[in-house]
């Protein structure tokens, strides 16, 4: 009789591609040796779920809970000939109470709801606990994570603001220990982060906020430091909407939305270096038609490239508590999407499932 020990090493990979991400903590208990292949870093790096070309993976929170949800733009148009969209639940992950998530190559950083840790979780089952130096996290704390891409090992960027101190402490995976940067900037970040191959890009404004507008700013995870300051596609200020995305784990994306404006742009890298970024305008859209305005305080969005189409979570303008989802299409077609659900949805981001195991 044959037993899973039998079965080859492409069969067994090809197998665990196919596997449900929400089922892939089940599939490394099945043995000893499917538990050893989610440690042998080889086989994870190269080894991610499949999914469909069209669909973009998200992380959204509800109830404080993790959800799994799967973005489909479809290939059908509709009647006036735009592209339909289509948000379901794939599965609910299931752990501690959580208010904040961070996706970085696979893995997800969870901010509990009651501060007291950090928890670090991917899709094969796999957890780390990262707990504060003394007593809880603080609720102004911002978090970050990364990886040196020297040897790949991960890290966490934590920094706060307590009037005119600024500081900074890195979370070393390798020494399961925190220590504090060495880091001045006369500069604040504001906004959530977005990581990208390993580094996590910001959008800042300098103390006098709107004297020289916003620009962008990468952590080096290798190096420990911020890169210089590098120019927005566009001049903006606090007021206006400044959203980061990523395409595909690729490029960087930007959306603005000018406070008092109508119109929506969104731009993308054509190169992104530490000390350099060119970018490319890939839509445009005026939204004045539309009776909901969009005021994005603290949205999401994520961009296809190819069909230039963008899906944009904004605060419910009913509920004030509940973010919504609304498609913008080169062209000017702007719709509604339905997320099947009354419950308030909060935070999300989006999702490239990796099996990376968590040092």
């Amino acid at each position: 009789m044959t037993t899973m020990s039998d079965l080859s090493h492409d069969l067994v990979e090809e197998i665990i591609r196919r596997v449900s991400i929400t089922s892939l903590g089940a599939a490394r208990s099945t043995c000893k040796l499917w538990n050893a292949l989610f440690k042998d870093q080889n086989f994870t790096k190269h080894s991610g779920t499949s999914s469909s070309a069209k669909e973009i993976m998200l992380i959204m929170i509800r109830g404080c809970r993790a959800h799994l949800m799967s973005l489909n733009l479809y290939d059908i148009h509709n009647r006036k000939g735009w592209i339909d969209v289509s948000v379901k639940e794939i599965g609910k992950l299931n752990q501690v109470e959580i208010i904040e998530v961070i996706h970085c190559h696979g893995l997800l950083l969870c901010v509990t709801k009651d501060h007291s840790r950090l928890l670090v979780w991917n899709p094969s089952g796999n957890i780390k606990w990262i707990h504060p130096k003394s007593n809880n996290f603080h609720t102004l704390d911002r978090f970050a994570i990364g990886y040196d891409n020297n040897n790949h090992k991960f890290k966490v960027l934590r920094f706060y603001y307590w009037s005119s101190h600024i500081e900074y402490e890195i979370f070393d995976f390798k020494s399961n220990s925190w220590r504090v940067l060495d880091v001045t900037t006369d500069w604040k970040i504001h906004r959530r982060g977005v990581s990208l191959k390993g580094n996590t890009y910001f959008i800042a404004h300098g103390r006098l906020q709107v004297e020289h507008g916003e620009f962008l700013r990468c952590f080096d995870f290798t190096r420990e430091r911020f890169g210089p300051r590098l120019p927005l596609p566009f001049h903006s200020c606090l007021d206006d909407s400044v959203i980061l995305s990523t395409v595909r784990e690729e490029k960087l994306a930007v959306l603005l939305k000018r406070f008092g404006e109508y119109e929506i742009g969104i731009w993308i890298t054509t190169n992104l270096e530490l000390n350099e970024v060119l970018w490319s305008n890939l839509l445009k859209v005026d939204v004045e038609l539309y009776a909901k305005p969009f005021r994005f305080p603290h949205g999401s969005f994520f961009v296809d490239e190819k069909k230039k189409v963008a899906v944009i979570f904004d605060i419910s303008r009913e509920t004030w508590t509940n973010y919504e989802p609304y498609m913008v299409q080169q062209g000017g077609y702007y719709t509604g999407v339905d997320l099947k659900e009354s419950d308030r949805w909060m935070l999300m981001c989006s999702y490239a499932p990796i099996l990376m195991h968590i040092q």
